[in-house]
């Protein structure tokens, strides 16, 4: 079996895939970037392969499917699962996330044929295996073949995708991982649908030990973990909006903001008069799990949706944390994009503080 992965130049992270056969020269293509048709056909002449087969694993968000350009071109048959025919039914519900346009244009797709659970797809010798995987979307699948599962954008290398977006849902992705992804042996390969620091593929045996979101737990306590992360915002690069699937940004040390710890804070909540904190967890939160004196309550939802007056802050130095200081770093970033100059993160969030905390004597 040939594996060629296929990373997108257009800023978004995703990976396509080319999967062939090495006997009858056919291939199955795999969400396939509109903006890499040509970069596709440039290494599937160049593995001396015809495309048969192009499959998409879900209604993608971020960027704009070119399944229809390669049918045009190839008259491959197009894949996806059942429920990808009521995707019609989210794309108003983008707009608010500011992807309203992309899905308008990915549902205009014409599928050719509907999988389900169990299905089998057939690329000359190889068989694969339809796993139907929902919680990113509702109308996601991972493709299993000889070991290889590309788990599209619900499972990542390291995280998992965000479950925020129309059709998404929290419960249902839980039992993807648990009783679907996680059940099969540890040295199967995983092709993620998007990486954003250059990794290629990992393994089910790494990623039960160190991706977060596979660790054990039940329904409630995922849905509790789940609630710390708060997806990456849309970005504007030159004017493109791009997307991260991803429910953990990837920061670089050019985002702009300080990353400060506890004792730090302390030392300037004493020595500053211009310090404002911004608790971004929701209101709930700060009376279940307490608070720092002192700080301004504005939930990231509220704050990134420009729900917020910030303009009295404009010339202060801002702090923002939440719980363990993940919902922080999104809040962070945001209030940097708004032109503020002097943005601290706490990290390990209020939690870390309050349990560092010196006892009074």
């Amino acid at each position: 079996m040939i594996i060629k992965q296929i990373r997108s130049t257009d800023g978004t992270g995703s990976l396509g895939y080319i999967i062939g056969d090495e006997v009858s020269k056919t291939a199955l293509v795999l969400d396939p970037n509109t903006e890499d048709i040509d970069l596709i056909g440039k290494e599937v002449h160049a593995l001396g392969l015809r495309i048969t087969t192009i499959v998409d694993t879900h209604t993608h968000a971020d960027h704009v499917s070119g399944a229809r350009k390669l049918h045009e071109l190839t008259g491959a048959e197009v894949i996806m699962h059942e429920e990808s025919k009521n995707k019609y039914k989210y794309v108003d519900l983008g707009d608010a996330f500011g992807i309203g346009d992309t899905l308008r244009e990915n549902v205009k797709v014409t599928i050719d044929r509907y999988v389900h659970d169990g299905d089998k797809i057939t690329v000359g010798g190889i068989t694969v295996n339809v796993i139907y995987a929902p919680g990113h979307t509702n109308d996601h699948v991972c493709l299993l073949a000889d070991g290889h599962l590309f788990t599209g954008d619900v499972l990542l290398i390291g995280q998992a995708g965000r479950s925020d977006l129309p059709s998404g849902n929290i419960d249902e992705q839980y039992d993807t991982f648990f009783r679907k992804i996680l059940p099969l042996p540890d040295t199967t390969v995983i092709h993620p649908g998007h990486d954003y620091e250059n990794r290629k593929s990992s393994t089910i045996g790494i990623e039960k030990k160190t991706n977060p979101f596979l660790a054990p737990r039940t329904l409630e306590q995922y849905r509790e973990f789940v609630s710390e992360f708060f997806p990456p915002l849309a970005d504007s690069d030159g004017g493109k909006m791009i997307l991260q699937c991803g429910v953990q940004r990837v920061t670089t040390t050019n985002e702009g903001f300080t990353d400060i710890t506890p004792e730090q804070l302390r030392k300037m909540m004493a020595t500053r008069n211009d310090l404002v904190l911004i608790d971004v967890r929701e209101p709930r939160e700060l009376r279940m799990f307490g608070a720092i004196k002192g700080v301004i309550n504005i939930p990231v939802g509220t704050l990134v949706r420009g729900g917020a007056d910030l303009e009295p802050f404009k010339d202060k130095a801002i702090v923002a944390l939440c719980q363990t200081g993940s919902r922080s770093v999104e809040a962070s970033h945001y209030l940097i994009k708004k032109g503020f100059k002097n943005v601290y993160n706490l990290l390990g969030g209020t939690m870390a503080y309050l349990r560092s905390e010196p006892l009074a004597v």
